[in-house]
């Protein structure tokens, strides 16, 4: 997976991933995941996002560069570090670290 370690709220940003078997963008997703942190059995700070997406081009074979935009707010997803994730066909990719300014 190929991204910029960072973006900006409502900013558009590529993924470039490799998949075996393509199949169409409607199983492709873009998500974060904030890190959480557990005190007295509760999860604190549990969040996902899925971010939305816009085009797909195939950049070479197997490999594939979506565009998403970031979150559109704060409330949605605060200020720091989260796992990106490329899904596609309910198959997540290895997680990546980014930061939203």
């Amino acid at each position: 997976m190929n991204i910029n370690e960072s973006f900006r709220y409502m900013q558009s940003f590529w993924v470039t991933f490799t998949v075996l078997r393509f199949l169409k963008l409607s199983v492709v997703s873009v998500r974060i995941v904030a890190p959480s942190f557990t005190t007295h059995s509760f999860g604190m700070n549990q969040r996902m996002v899925v971010l939305k997406t816009s085009e797909l081009y195939c950049v070479g074979s197997e490999e594939y560069r979506v565009t998403a935009m970031g979150p559109s707010t704060a409330e949605i997803a605060p200020p720091g570090y989260y796992l990106l994730f490329v899904v596609h066909a309910g198959i997540p990719s290895s997680g990546m670290w980014v930061k939203i300014q």
